[in-house]
């Protein structure tokens, strides 16, 4: 066949433009009070199918948008930057209202999708220490609210403990938490800090979850972190989909759930 007529096949049975895809499909736009929830993102609404990966799934409630996949669902998602796959988030799990206790755990994304932006500063903090404080060249001061425990503003050495002089004094909780926004002094306004969030950052989306559901389907996620995707094509649904796994030859593979 000419090279000329493959791609007028191909332009045929090219799949939608994912904007009008997405639209088409009944989950996007969304809005939970003020943030614009876009591809990969998406809310979970009753009776409704996932309308994407389970790790950008939200749940909206009165105080905003939240990750359900996330501590405690205490990760409020503020912005989504979709052109440089990123969103701002807050971690409520932390001490926002009085600074104490000192964090004793380290922030988890619990999704092998996202990653903290390497934009972030860091909070280095010594939780519960029960023998000597921390030397005073490593830089810690004590909590206004704690005299047990001490913070400090990171060196940049990716989240680490490694740098801090006099190492971790025996009998302390070491936790990082990072933050978005430009450091002041050393960590005395720790609260603010937190209160900023951190920007994370996902790694390609493996699915095709909008074309699926635009074209009838339902998504489906599986294996064992839930990142595998099938289009649940039974019955006579996806009649459009089905015709997208004829441009495989071209590097366009979509499996179709059985």
């Amino acid at each position: 066949m000419q090279p000329f007529l493959l791609l007028l096949l191909a332009s045929f049975l090219l799949p939608p433009a994912a904007a009008s895809a997405e639209e088409s499909s009944g989950c996007w736009p969304k809005a939970c009070g003020g943030l614009n929830i876009t591809y990969p993102f998406w809310l979970e609404e009753p009776g409704r199918p996932p309308c994407g990966p389970p790790s950008f799934q939200l749940k909206c409630n009165s105080s905003g948008a939240f990750l359900t996949k996330s501590v405690y669902q205490a990760y409020q998602v503020l912005s989504i930057f979709p052109n440089n796959n990123s969103f701002h988030v807050v971690d409520h799990n932390l001490p926002l209202a009085t600074g104490c206790p000192a964090p004793t755990m380290n922030m988890s994304l619990l999704s092998p999708a996202f990653v903290f932006s390497k934009t972030n500063k860091e909070l280095l903090f010594l939780g519960k220490c029960t023998g000597s404080p921390p030397a005073e060249s490593a830089g810690f001061h004590s909590l206004p609210c704690d005299n047990s425990s001490f913070v400090r503003l990171g060196d940049g050495r990716n989240f680490s403990s490694h740098g801090i002089q006099g190492g971790i004094p025996p009998g302390c909780l070491f936790t990082v938490v990072p933050f978005l926004g430009s450091p002041d002094g050393n960590g005395d306004d720790y609260i603010t800090s937190m209160k900023n969030g951190l920007l994370v950052e996902w790694k390609a989306v493996p699915d095709d979850c909008p074309n699926c559901m635009a074209s009838g389907g339902e998504c489906r996620y599986y294996g064992d972190t839930g990142t595998k995707f099938a289009c649940d094509c039974s019955g006579d649904k996806c009649g459009e989909f089905r015709k997208f796994k004829m441009l495989s030859k071209f590097g366009l593979v979509f499996l179709c759930w059985k």
